[in-house]
């Protein structure tokens, strides 16, 4: 991969060199852009799309950083310090926090490249109408998505800013200079958050108006569909507190992929088979050039496992295991309270339980570790990353409808919702679960789903997100201390470097 050349004032200006539909995307360093060479053909224009999918699989975006993070920043995780990796984020030290900046703008500033060429491609036979739809499409969908993944490390979500400590959003570009002097002169200032949100909401609009619901295979959901660009809509509103868009966009979705819901039977082998049953979309990886290695992986974040069942078999590191609250959400009880290992004595019926387990004593204390991410690919360390799945679906629509004040407020729908969920998660749902569900009303009907919404999604990369977006405090007792929500290290730090590039840019406070 070659360089990028980072100039002043927040994007860079590029080059792209095609060699096939299949390889990712590369960048030289270039005083200026010929577009005239650079995205002539459809191969040019797919290679392009494709890089930014692999630009999402970074390190600092969905490859670590987007998944292990929210659960380390949260109450889900403790660091073990096998390898001083995420012990920093686990006890909320300024600073370690996301850095997906860079990364998010690289992917939003070729993004608007190749959409700007789409319009002017010469090729025969032409680009027909569905063919120019697919294309936007996918990048309005990455784009809505890397705009979301900024909003939410960078700013507050809108309804729960701290009243002076709130700098904004995060700037909103759409044409990226193709020359340096351009660049050199593009110097944004955060937009507002509800400018932020305005501008994901019309390229998932568009989204949603462009793709098509069999563009990608539903056996291989790595590329935008409509289906995606719908639940992550519904994800989208949800932190927006705009229920009624949550609502509608969860119903589209789920009446496409609701079966796809695994059974309570099903649950422990879908998580082991390549692709996730219930994945809508998600970050494929069978490459092994993309193999993230040992040291960053979310196999080796997670556990020490390299075999379900074996800890006699050393892996990674485990560096972020389940925290006593999330194993007590998990009906899982072991032998020692204060976490210094001990083994699983018993565990409830709820079966997403089971990806949880001793890890090995290879690398010193062996405790209960995630084992999510077991290298399904059938190479160690790479492994398909989920982003979006059916389950959310039903717990973003449970949650808009079950909030007070809701202009879709309907309690009994949002208690159906949880029904569906636990009913698929408990082995035996209608001895354990079901009298307690159908006497939910009120406040613990929305605390249920929330619990089910920590144990469904444990280790996807949403707990620290879902604290947030409701503007409540992160308590991490015994482990660590309280991260109240007024304080500043719930937002990241901006790199200094766009600082230092940018008069306009201005850091987030307390930093």
């Amino acid at each position: 991969m070659k360089k990028l050349l980072i100039i002043p004032g927040l994007l860079l200006t590029f080059i792209a060199t095609f060699t096939s539909c299949n390889k990712q995307l590369e960048i030289e360093p270039r005083q200026s852009i010929d577009l005239n060479t650079a995205l002539t053909s459809r191969e040019n224009v797919n290679a392009a799309i494709l890089g930014i999918y692999a630009r999402l699989k970074n390190n600092r975006l969905y490859g670590r950083d987007l998944i292990t993070h929210p659960e380390a920043l949260s109450d889900n995780g403790f660091a073990t310090n096998k390898s001083g990796r995420l012990n920093a984020e686990a006890q909320n030290i300024a600073t370690a926090h996301f850095a997906n900046w860079q990364q998010d703008y690289f992917a939003i500033a070729n993004i608007n490249l190749i959409l700007a060429a789409i319009p002017s491609l010469n090729v025969a036979p032409a680009v027909t109408p569905a063919e120019r739809n697919n294309w936007e499409g996918q990048l309005k969908f990455l784009r809505a998505l890397c705009y979301f993944d900024l909003a939410r490390a960078y700013a507050y979500e809108p309804g729960v800013a701290v009243l002076g400590l709130d700098r904004g959003g995060v700037p909103v570009v759409l044409t990226t200079p193709t020359t340096t002097a351009g660049a050199s002169q593009n110097i944004p200032s955060r937009d507002k958050v509800d400018s932020v949100y305005a501008q994901i909401y019309r390229d998932l609009t568009a989204a949603t108006t462009q793709l098509t619901a069999t563009f990608a295979s539903t056996s291989y959901p790595q590329l935008a569909t409509l289906s995606a660009a719908q639940a992550l809509f519904s994800r989208v509103a949800l932190y927006r507190k705009d229920y009624a868009t949550c609502k509608t966009y969860a119903d589209l979705a789920i009446a496409a992929t609701g079966s796809r819901l695994m059974s309570s039977s099903a649950y422990v082998n879908g998580w082991r088979t390549a692709i996730n049953p219930e994945s809508i979309f998600e970050l494929r990886l069978i490459n092994p050039a993309e193999n993230i290695g040992v040291n960053e992986s979310l196999q080796t974040s997670f556990t020490t496992l390299v075999i379900p069942g074996n800890n006699g078999v050393l892996g990674g590191f485990g560096d972020l295991v389940p925290s006593l609250t999330l194993l007590g959400d998990l009906g899982i009880n072991i032998t020692t309270a204060n976490y210094a290992g001990g083994v699983i004595t018993s565990r409830s019926d709820d079966v997403r339980n089971l990806l949880y387990e001793q890890g090995s004593p290879g690398r010193g204390t062996a405790r209960v570790e995630c084992t999510k991410y077991l290298g399904k690919s059938g190479i160690q360390n790479l492994d398909n990353i989920p982003l979006i799945r059916v389950a959310e679906l039903y717990l973003n629509r449970a949650e808009a409808m079950a909030t007070p004040g809701s202009p879709v407020f309907d309690e009994a729908a949002a208690r159906n919702d949880l029904i569906r969920i636990k009913q698929n998660r408990y082995s035996n749902y209608a001895t354990t679960q079901q009298a307690f569900d159908n006497a939910l009303t009120g406040t613990a009907l929305f605390n249920e789903i929330i619990k089910q919404r920590r144990i469904e999604l444990a280790f996807e990369g949403h707990r620290f997100f879902d604290l947030k977006r409701r503007g409540v405090d992160i308590a991490k007792a015994p482990h660590y201390s309280t991260l109240l929500y007024n304080d500043f290290r719930v937002l990241a730090n901006i790199p200094t470097r766009e600082l230092d590039a940018n008069p306009n840019m201005v850091q987030n406070f307390g930093y």
